[in-house]
């Protein structure tokens, strides 16, 4: 099977919408070799794919692509997921015969040109690049359609630390997930709800407890946007997928937890005001989407009824 070193996004989101993509490489007949941020290493890990990190340096990412590239053969494959002109440079200076999108100027760094589609969601766009890089190299695409799923695994060490985490915090078997930090703007705009507070009480009353565990640099944003919300002690990406797949319901704005929880198939709400749930509502069937770029944030009234159907 060809091995494929395959640039993965930039963000936690983005990683979780390239599974479908990268499942079809594998069903192909394609070998997917992982190179991104540390962080998606652990996210990733159960998916049984080699994974390489890169660190945003330019001289030892070099180094490491060229490392990678000698290591699989002379000039192997490589698929590209970012846009960006950066992410062509390192992988063409690095000896990869690299595919993706002419997008940012970086047509003449691509052996393989795949023409990019029109509007559609981020799944299926990263799931096109696939399909159409394996046509390029002289592949047969084992899909045409876009799975239902995202289909992430979990290793047993993820799914044994949430039990444990859930024992040393006393977490109940009823807990919600709260996600009530979404950094960065759109448009200029913050992607972030403001009354993930008002949930907790309505939670509590129902016999389920509010619970967050946030990313190292967001505690204090946590503590100050939903300070009666029992915030724990931050953990690894992996091991906040097996607890999302645990919780009976997971809240959170449109950011990198809800394509987290969507991965693993997870019960889920996710609350949109200034981005296009056509193009980045979590894929999962179980997920519900409240508000949108054109009507705004949802109501408090309109999420606690979504909550009461939900539970």
């Amino acid at each position: 099977m060809p091995n494929v070193l395959c640039r993965l996004p930039n963000h936690v989101g983005d990683c979780c919408m390239t599974l479908p993509a990268l499942r079809l490489l594998e069903a192909s007949g394609f070998t997917p070799m992982l190179t991104g941020k540390r962080w998606a290493e652990d996210l990733m890990s159960g998916m049984s794919w080699r994974f390489d990190p890169i660190e945003g340096h330019v001289t030892e990412d070099l180094q490491r692509i060229r490392y990678i590239s000698n290591h699989l053969g002379p000039r192997p494959l490589g698929l590209l997921f970012p846009n960006s002109f950066s992410s062509a440079l390192l992988f063409s200076i690095g000896r990869v015969r690299n595919a993706g999108f002419a997008t940012d100027g970086r047509r003449l760094l691509l052996e393989k040109v795949v023409e990019e589609p029109g509007p559609m969601h981020e799944v299926e766009r990263f799931f096109r690049l696939a399909h159409g890089a394996i046509k390029a190299w002289g592949g047969t695409p084992a899909w045409d359609e876009v799975p239902e799923e995202l289909g992430m695994k979990l290793l047993a060490r993820h799914e044994a630390a949430a039990r444990n985490l859930m024992l040393q915090y006393n977490i109940p078997e009823k807990f919600v997930l709260l996600a009530p930090i979404a950094r960065g703007l759109h448009h200029g705009k913050e992607k972030q709800w403001k009354h993930f507070n008002e949930l907790c009480a309505p939670l509590r009353e129902k016999g389920f407890e509010p619970i967050i565990f946030p990313s190292v640099r967001e505690e204090e944003a946590n503590k100050k946007a939903c300070p009666d919300a029992t915030i724990l002690p931050p953990t690894t990406l992996g091991n906040y997928a097996a607890l999302a797949k645990r919780a009976q319901l997971v809240i959170a704005n449109d950011s990198g937890i809800s394509h987290v929880a969507a991965a693993v198939g997870a019960n889920q709400i996710t609350l949109l005001g200034v981005t296009d749930p056509a193009r980045t509502r979590p894929w999962n069937q179980r997920a519900v989407c409240l508000g949108n770029s054109v009507e705004g944030w949802p109501t408090l009234e309109t999420v606690l009824h979504s909550i009461d159907q939900r539970l």
